[in-house]
């Protein structure tokens, strides 16, 4: 999911390292070997400098190629992570940039990407200037793993848009379906001026704050909203069926679909639950699925495998075909 981030970031670095990078440790890095510890794991050949990688999406009809290459070289400070690189060609700073004598940064190494014939230079250095590196993405990304609707601010962006653009009674009724206990969502402000809560005004006329309800309720509407909010957008989300009751699922599979269309997205999920693959196969291509055989199919499923000689093997399926597959054969589609 991070290579697919990435290359949707192209050559906004900022994003990318934020994500790949610090997310997976809640921001938490102990110092400069650490960050630049954390750079090196993102490439799989480490013996040789610079660090290389490249990540290719065939986008639209004509399937064309983008290609986004990666070059990272260290600055000296990482050689004591692997000794194996000493004498090799590691970036200078003072040969790059200014140094400023108020910058008490450490200078981690140089950051080169290339995509569409547009390329960028970046001198990394710990901690990451505040702002971070904002260029402009390839495409528009958001990554989401199974917290990020507790994330400070989360539900609040989101209500904002819905409010916004008058949406947030259709929002409601959509989430009425599952959440049959909702009457209203509406943020109330405290009393002195500021921005309160979002609440949730239910059944008998109470209103609580939407962080006191369950992850699946707040997983919904993070989820669901940012689908609205961030238009024509690459959206991968983290095991999607976490914190979901298994009676929610094939709506929320449908749901994901019809969002996906109406608002111009594409979708990355990720799941290792067979069960939910089967609802959601169910949901879109059963009896009363959502997608008839004679219609485009919008999935594709992927399962990803080690081989024997230890490489990464891809099957891909249509969704069609997945469903027939698990129908007729029981394929297990997990990797």
């Amino acid at each position: 999911m991070e290579a697919v981030f990435t290359h949707a970031c192209g050559l906004n670095l900022g994003p990318a390292l934020a994500q790949a990078v610090l997310k997976r440790q809640n921001g938490k890095v102990s110092g400069y070997l650490d960050f630049g510890d954390k750079i090196f794991t993102l490439f799989k050949k480490k013996n040789k400098l610079p660090f290389e990688c490249s990540l290719c999406a065939k986008i639209g009809i004509s399937r064309k190629e983008h290609v986004l290459e990666i070059k990272f070289r260290p600055s000296y400070q990482l050689a004591n992570l692997d000794p194996v690189l000493l004498g090799q060609d590691f970036a200078n700073y003072a040969e790059n940039s200014k140094q400023n004598s108020y910058d008490q940064s450490v200078y981690i190494g140089e950051w080169f990407v290339r995509i569409d014939g547009k390329s960028q230079k970046f001198a990394i250095k710990y901690p990451l200037p505040v702002g971070g590196i904002s260029l402009q993405p390839f495409k528009l990304g958001r990554m989401y793993d199974i917290l990020s609707h507790r994330e400070p601010e989360a539900d609040i962006q989101v209500f904002s848009h819905l409010k916004r653009y008058g949406v947030v009674q259709e929002f409601t009724k959509e989430m009425q379906q599952i959440f049959r206990e909702i009457r209203e969502i509406d943020m109330i402000p405290y009393p002195d001026g500021q921005n309160g809560m979002i609440y949730i005004e239910i059944s008998d006329n109470q209103r609580i704050p939407l962080y006191a309800f369950g992850d699946g309720m707040r997983r919904w509407f993070f989820l669901l909203g940012n689908m609205i909010v961030n238009k024509y957008a690459v959206h991968c989300i983290e095991e999607i069926d976490s914190t979901f009751h298994p009676g929610a699922h094939a709506l929320l599979s449908k749901l994901l679909v019809n969002y996906a269309e109406k608002f111009e997205n594409q979708l990355f999920l990720t799941s290792h639950s067979i069960e939910f693959a089967d609802t959601f196969l169910n949901a879109l291509y059963g009896e009363d699925g959502l997608i008839a055989e004679k219609d485009d199919d919008p999935v594709r499923v992927f399962t990803l495998r080690n081989s024997q000689d230890n490489r990464i093997e891809i099957w891909s399926l249509s969704g069609h075909e997945a469903f027939e597959k698990r129908q007729k054969f029981g394929i297990d589609l997990r990797g």
